[in-house]
């Protein structure tokens, strides 16, 4: 068994010797005297920790196999910028080698995507040629020569001045070194520490410097190539509060919300919503409407995971929902993840080449705000432009920008809209835009009172209610027309369209409400009478039928007859047989209604 000292074993993990140390803790290296072991030397208590290569990952153990004989400690006497740049070249090449392509095609997209890391083909294939054992050393530039200088700094000095500066409270070097001198006063200057500051990895700072969501949304993201997908097979879909002012309809400054749709494969933005109020499930049903009116029906629409978008109109258990009626499946994001929607980066370019050419743009917070901008809401209200014309100026740069060549990856220099169009294979459109509307609007859960149904203190009433007295039923509503309602009874069975009422002050009611409150008590009356027993006899009745039933037996004449001489009963049977055939036939615009979303289909044509 070979055995390293904590310097070797985090030269080849490539990390602080600290982190050796805590993972020895948590038994990342398995059992003392398997995995490690303490010797007698320098270190608290005279004991000195030591690392079996043979614990270390399959990687950690080939490079030092490579390299023991070869460059003793190379690593450790490199820059950190030497060590750097030999990180880009492994990317570089990784990437190359699951690419598929040849050098040359590979260079273009590459230098498409980096054009602040220019590269060669010949680069590459030298790069690729050096990097045959899949060791960064190898790829290490040492022209001019390594560095030679070695660490002074002990390793109980380090860990005191690395526990102060990797914490969330960000310390500066200058004051984690005072304080670590304080407790080991010979140690080197701080320019030593700065350099070793410098090796720390970067993602180690972000972690333990600048907190758990820093570090997720700085991951590597996997590179996802978008040639095997066609238009409208996957839209995405987010929120975005603008950094600039508008000025709304109650002449006060804010800052409105955009609710974008963005195709997946052409970075065309297929539709937006732009409001003042805070996003809303209702905000993403109408811009995802107003997508599919004019673009069709997406295959997949990739979600966010805030409440917004988990409502029961994208629940697949929910009979009713649009996922069900048309036809189309819901991915979610990973939480608090930003990265998994690139229709992040069209909002970042919109703040930097649209929202910056007003006077109004604030920044995205506090500390970015222009100091032309730091004066009172009133202030900014006299100068802001009205929502609506930021809105028409908003509608033409997504015009722009939807026709403006791209040199993004799979774009070939073409603009958002041709690739679109180039790649739209299958157009599904809906056959039916007044039932998308029902279906996009927005859905409550009511019981039916005698006066009909209240939605937002407006009441809503239908002579189709009335059987549905006390029972609960579901409203559907388009926001952008609350005259009228759709009513549907809990089997989702449509039952009437019902109309905003006038609601009547208490106190200043006149004849005409009366009448009109006795019209529709009437109406009551009249539709109970449908439900009357088939006979209300008296009892008197009731024994002389009993009578005349026994003679007539024993006489040996047939006792049907006697159905036959009650006027009552033949009048009642005909209002049974009525009110049967009243119940197989429903009210015209309950049929209406019914046939509208019976009849939602999504034809499919070619593109």
């Amino acid at each position: 068994m070979t055995w390293l000292s904590v310097k070797e074993a985090a030269q080849l993990r490539n990390c602080t010797e600290s982190a050796i140390k805590k993972a020895v803790k948590k038994g990342t290296y398995g059992k003392e005297d398997e995995g490690y072991r303490y010797v007698n030397g320098l270190g608290q208590g005279g004991r000195q920790l030591q690392i079996a290569l043979e614990s270390l990952p399959q990687a950690a153990q080939d490079e030092y196999n490579n390299t023991a004989n070869q460059q003793p400690n190379i690593l450790y006497h490199t820059t950190g910028k030497q060590r750097e740049k030999a990180d880009f070249k492994a990317w570089a090449v990784e990437w190359f080698r699951q690419s598929g392509m040849t050098s040359s095609e590979f260079v273009d997209m590459f230098n498409a995507e980096n054009p602040e890391e220019y590269i060669t083909a010949n680069q590459l294939l030298s790069w690729n040629r050096k990097y045959q054992n899949r060791s960064v050393m190898n790829l290490l530039d040492g022209r001019g020569g390594y560095n030679k200088g070695q660490n002074s700094i002990s390793d109980e000095a380090w860990q005191c001045f690395y526990d102060m500066y990797m914490t969330q409270q960000r310390r500066g070097v200058r004051l984690c070194y005072d304080l670590t001198k304080r407790i080991y006063p010979d140690i080197p200057s701080v320019s030593t520490f700065e350099r070793r500051v410098r090796e720390i990895p970067h993602y180690a700072i972000l972690y333990y410097r600048h907190g758990e969501k820093t570090f997720k949304d700085n991951l590597p993201s996997m590179t996802r190539s978008r040639l095997d997908i066609n238009s409208n097979d996957i839209w995405f879909s987010d929120h975005h509060e603008m950094d600039v002012f508008v000025l709304n309809k109650q002449g006060k400054a804010v800052r409105p919300w955009l609710t974008t749709f963005y195709d997946a494969r052409s970075n065309k933005v297929i539709a937006f919503l732009l409001r003042e109020d805070s996003p809303n499930t209702t905000a993403v049903k109408q811009c995802l409407r107003r997508g599919m009116e004019t673009h069709g029906v997406p295959k997949e629409v990739y979600f966010d995971n805030g409440k917004d978008y988990r409502s029961k109109s994208f629940d697949r258990e929910y009979p009713m929902s649009l996922v069900n009626q048309i036809g189309f499946n819901i991915i979610y994001a990973t939480p608090y993840h930003g990265q998994a929607k690139t229709v992040e980066r069209f909002h970042g370019t919109l703040e930097e080449r649209f929202n910056k050419r007003f006077i109004t743009y604030a920044g995205r917070d506090a500390k970015n705000r222009p100091e032309c901008m730091q004066i009172s809401n009133e202030e900014i209200a006299k100068i802001a432009p009205t929502i609506e014309e930021y809105e028409s100026l908003l509608s033409a740069y997504i015009e722009e920008y939807n026709q403006t060549a791209s040199n993004g990856r799979d774009m070939n220099g073409q603009s958002p809209n041709q690739v679109y169009y180039d790649n739209l294979k299958v157009k599904r459109q809906i056959s039916d835009h007044d039932a998308l509307r029902i279906l996009c609007g927005n859905f409550h859960e009511r019981t039916v009172q005698k006066n009909g149904i209240r939605i937002m203190n407006n009441l809503y009433q239908s002579d189709y209610l009335t059987p549905f007295y006390n029972q609960k039923v579901t409203v559907v509503f388009d926001p952008d027309n609350i005259e009228e309602v759709n009513v549907f009874d809990m089997n989702n069975k449509a039952i009437c369209v019902a109309y905003a009422q006038i609601s009547t002050p208490f106190r200043n009611t006149t004849d005409v409400d009366y009448q009109k409150a006795a019209k529709e008590k009437k109406k009551v009356r009249s539709f109970i009478k449908n439900y009357a027993p088939s006979r209300e006899s008296h009892i008197t009745q009731i024994i002389a039928r009993n009578q005349l039933e026994e003679k007539l037996y024993e006489e040996g004449r047939d006792t049907s007859i006697i159905e036959q001489i009650s006027p009552q009963s033949a009048q009642n049977s005909k209002t049974l047989r009525t009110t049967a055939k009243a119940g197989e036939s429903r009210p015209k615009p309950e049929d209406d209604l019914r046939a509208l979303l019976m009849g939602v289909k999504v034809n499919v044509s070619g593109g």
